[in-house]
């Protein structure tokens, strides 16, 4: 009679106000519903997926037990059934607890273990004091400890303890090694048994045991305050880097003279060791010092080549190290020249009439007396090794410019005009820094 009652009821709309409550008298007031028992749990629809799925506009907070695929307690959020998280924790001494995963060969003296995410911690069976937060992470740990996964696949291959991976696939190569440290979007090993190897940034590969990689290949810079010191924990406070060794030196660049020459815009102070005459060099801060010479013996005049109003000579040439060219000589002719103005240009490649120059001097005056003059850069630019450049006089005055030339020609790296002839202006190119010897 009593299921016949609560069958007749249940098929009887009815509207309650206030709390209700199953299995006491006094439900809580914050409750519209509270549902009390010492023996008894509360059980929600069961179903599939399929029939999950097939509910016609759920209600917000809706809630169901799917019973097949990934099986849990889902409730409807008003979108998409969010699948809520299972926790488990073992009985060890501290717990370990486990979310979205629980180790199939757990044993229960594990301790103080903790994984979030699919297949997480997903091998361990007697390990302690792992972390693993991320699909994947840490998961072929089993008895080793102390280590630390956070990311997808983090450490997901290491069976080997003490590693601390922080990044997506951070540490994936790791397996057998011990005590690395490796945090970044994909920072790794580049061999998966090193012992005490970090690498720090994205894409960061370090390949050594007791090794520390700062950064990916891309990385060209880094930067630091203070005093940093190698062979010493208490670097001179007066010193940038001090290295200190009873039994080791210190090992500069060494580079063919090709290699120095390729520099881009060497610093003053840049110091490397020339492999081609076994000395080391240092680039010195050297204004307007004299860098291609096209006849040099300063021969006075071999000849002068005549350019009028409103026309141009030229001279290729071709650096022989990548530099900033501060300005350019030119020898005039001291019995034919007239005071006329004159504004060199430097273009790239053979000049040809055409085309926008990558430099303009200073307009120059010049005079009947002749001798070198001087055409100044105010923005100098950058030439680069083992590349055709073209020097361009060009004559916008009234009067004649004769600049001198010189043949047979001494220099190697161009002529007048572009042409193979052997005829060279007598120029002097000059930069704000060379390199010199050290020893």
């Amino acid at each position: 009679m009593k299921y016949l009652t609560l069958l007749l009821a249940a098929a009887l709309p009815a509207i309650v106000f206030g709390q209700v409550g199953i299995g006491t008298s006094t439900p809580n007031s914050s409750a519209t519903l509270e549902l009390s028992s010492t023996e008894k749990g509360f059980l929600p629809p069961r179903m599939t997926a399929a029939q999950r799925a097939a509910i016609t506009t759920p209600a917000t907070g809706l809630m169901v037990y799917q019973t097949d695929g990934t099986a849990g307690l889902y409730v409807y959020s008003g979108s998409a059934w969010i699948n809520q998280v299972d926790w488990y924790t073992n009985t060890g001494s501290p717990a370990s607890s486990f979310a979205l995963n629980t180790p199939a060969g757990l044993q229960s003296g594990a301790t103080a273990n903790y994984g979030i995410g699919a297949g997480a911690l997903n091998a361990l069976t007697t390990g302690d004091n792992n972390t693993a937060l991320g699909y994947d992470a840490a998961k072929a740990i089993t008895s080793n400890g102390n280590s630390t996964a956070v990311g997808y696949s983090a450490l997901s291959a290491a069976t080997g303890g003490g590693n601390t991976a922080i990044g997506r696939a951070a540490g994936s190569t790791v397996t057998s090694g011990t005590n690395n440290t490796l945090i970044g979007n994909q920072a790794d090993v580049a061999s998966n048994n090193l012992t005490n190897a970090t690498a720090l940034g994205y894409g960061a590969n370090v390949g050594a045991s007791n090794a520390i990689q700062l950064g990916n290949s891309s990385v060209t810079k880094v930067t630091t305050f203070g005093s940093v010191g190698i062979g010493t924990t208490t670097p001179d406070s007066n010193a940038v880097l001090e290295l200190s060794s009873t039994s080791k030196g210190i090992l500069l660049p060494r580079l063919t003279l090709a290699q120095r020459n390729t520099i881009n815009t060497p610093t003053a102070g840049l110091v490397i060791y020339n492999t081609d005459n076994n000395k080391f060099q240092g680039y010195t801060s050297t204004p307007n010092s004299t860098w291609i010479n096209t006849n040099s013996t300063n021969a006075p005049s071999s000849g002068a080549t005549y350019t009028g109003p409103n026309s141009y000579d030229s001279q290729t040439f071709t650096p022989p190290s990548t530099e900033f060219l501060a300005s350019v000589q030119a020898y005039l002719n001291t019995s034919l020249n007239t005071s006329t103005s004159v504004t060199a240009k430097v273009y790239m490649g053979t000049y040809n009439g055409s085309g926008s120059p990558i430099a303009s001097s200073t307009s120059v005056t010049t005079s009947s007396s002749g001798g070198w003059v001087q055409f100044t850069f105010p923005s100098p630019p950058k030439v680069v090794y083992n590349t055709t450049y073209t020097i361009v006089f060009l004559n916008s005055g009234t009067g004649d410019l004769y600049i001198n030339q010189t043949s047979p020609s001494t220099y190697s790296g161009g002529s007048q005009f572009g042409d193979p002839n052997d005829i060279d202006l007598i120029l002097r190119f000059r930069i704000n820094g060379s390199w010199a010897d050290l020893n």
